[in-house]
């Protein structure tokens, strides 16, 4: 009979402490569990900052590429405007009515509202200009504002996902609450930062090249020697030549060189267009005449035509930034090789007299946005360009800095025996926690990913076509939130702060 009591006794002892074991592991998981999503939702937080700023990069690039195509419309269209209306005046009149028997190139282009046109446009890029100048000005605020939300709102944020998870779960008010994770905090805040976009730094080469880069420009707004333009060809005879006597043949042709290009200044801070075009051509008319001793031989006359432009300047060009002349052929030192001398306009020998007097003496014209050229600022990881990394590791590539949260929850609301058994006498078993509370640590980060191939589970076309491998940067939105372990040292702070 003892032996069955004391058997008895010892059996409740230890279904009491399976009992306990059991609701205190489940208590622990949920509250680890409540963690870990605190965590993961602060990492969130982080990838999708990064990533804001990556897109609002990435508009500022196509907003920067959209101003310089609207300086180069400007420009172009100017030029076009002094070619039309030198095609109406006495000198090409004359030749034009004169001179080929055919010419539907020329007769349709000289029938189109260029002038008009041109003066329309002029009158709306400005307003345009500075409309996306401002645009971009305010994604670098919103950049900034974003940032600083989401370096307050983080720790706010899991401590709200974690007592969703578990209503009886919160962020600590400890020491390392107070100090590592505010710490963590303000080391990911710093981990990106606002860089110069318009000086000499390499962070601002950085962003220039990315602007100038020929995957970002069209080939309008560096090198615009594909433009049409009127003339006559030389299946065409001279009309004047054919109503002249003993006339044998004639053929003529003329037409307008254009050329002309854009360039980011060597300062960063204005936008250059310059376009120049000059009509050449020539006639030749064949008679018989006389001759020893055959009677008749044919003699060839060859005249050359010209409109008249090579001293007098008329071109086009434009310029978003302050105010005053051109002040370099090439600009920027980055900007594509097809822009040197604005798209060959200062070299070409068929531009080069009317683009030198526009560029030695005209000017660009009055700005079309006194603010322009790349604005101050961008957002960029804290150290863009340095030593090259050795992989795609997340830890080299944005993950170094985590975030580390403490969660508890009272033992008072584990539902172990001693809430239910207070009376119970000797079978009471009161199981202790310290301080009265149960703790975790979670910890979580943002990293940058992007394949350098498709295979595996990759989606299609993330990789990059060149098939580099691609580092931590804010220009492109490949940020993602994983969870990580806890380190010694957090963990060694967290017990202490106990």
């Amino acid at each position: 009979m003892v032996f069955t009591l004391l058997f008895a006794a010892a059996c409740a002892l230890v279904g009491l402490v399976l009992f306990n074991s059991g609701m205190l592991a489940n208590a622990k998981t949920r509250l680890q569990n409540a963690g870990d999503a605190g965590a993961y939702s602060a990492a969130v937080l982080q990838a999708r900052d990064h990533n804001f700023s990556a897109y609002l990069n990435r508009a500022t690039v196509a907003n920067q590429v959209a101003v310089v195509q609207l300086a180069s419309l400007k420009s172009y269209l100017e030029d076009a405007a002094h070619t039309h209306r030198r095609m109406g005046e006495t000198a090409l009149s004359l030749e034009s009515s004169t001179i080929p028997a055919d010419k539907p190139l020329w007769e349709t282009a000289h029938g189109l509202p260029i002038e008009s046109v041109a003066a329309a446009y002029a009158d709306a890029a400005g307003p345009a200009v500075e409309g996306l100048d401002r645009l971009v000005r305010a994604f670098e605020a919103a950049q900034d504002a974003h940032h600083v939300a989401t370096a307050l709102d983080m720790t706010v944020l899991a401590d709200e996902v974690v007592r969703r998870n578990d209503p009886s779960a919160r962020l600590t008010g400890s020491a390392f609450s107070l100090g590592t994770t505010a710490f963590e905090v303000e080391r990911w805040s710093a981990s990106t930062t606002a860089h110069r976009a318009n000086d000499d730094s390499p962070e601002a080469d950085r962003f220039a090249d990315v602007v100038v880069s020929e995957d970002s420009t069209d080939p309008f707004t560096r090198n615009r020697l594909s433009a049409p333009l009127p003339g006559w060809g030389p299946a065409t005879s001279v009309k004047a030549c054919r109503a002249l006597p003993n006339y044998l043949s004639s053929w003529t042709v003329f037409g307008f060189t254009h050329a002309g290009g854009s360039i980011l200044a060597q300062d960063k801070k204005r936008w250059l267009a310059l376009d120049a075009t000059w009509g050449t051509g020539v006639q030749s008319c064949t008679f018989l005449v006389p001759c020893l001793p055959a009677g008749l031989c044919p003699w060839t006359d060859v005249t050359p035509l010209v409109d008249g432009n090579f001293g007098r300047g008329d071109s086009g060009g434009a310029v978003v930034g302050r105010n005053g002349g051109y002040d370099g052929r090439t600009g920027y030192r980055n900007n594509p090789a097809s822009t040197a001398g604005y798209g060959a306009a200062l070299s070409n020998p068929l531009t080069l007299l009317p683009a030198q007097v526009r560029y030695h003496g005209t000017g660009p014209g009055a700005t079309l946005d006194a603010g322009g050229g790349l604005q101050d600022w961008y957002r960029d990881v804290a150290d863009p360009t340095s030593a090259m990394r050795s992989g795609q590791g997340a830890q080299q590539n944005g993950g170094a800095v985590a975030v580390t949260i403490e969660v508890e929850r009272t033992g008072a609301g584990i539902r172990t025996a001693d809430k239910f058994m207070a009376s119970a006498g000797s079978l009471r078993l009161d199981p202790t926690l310290k301080g009265g509370t149960m703790r975790a640590l979670s910890s979580a980060h943002a990293y940058f990913y992007r394949s350098n191939t498709d295979a595996g589970f990759t989606r299609v076309g993330w990789a990059r076509a060149d098939g580099k491998t691609e580092l931590a940067n804010l220009f492109n939105p490949y940020w993602q939130s994983r969870l990580v372990d806890r380190t010694p040292q957090e963990r060694t702070t967290s017990w202490s702060a106990q």
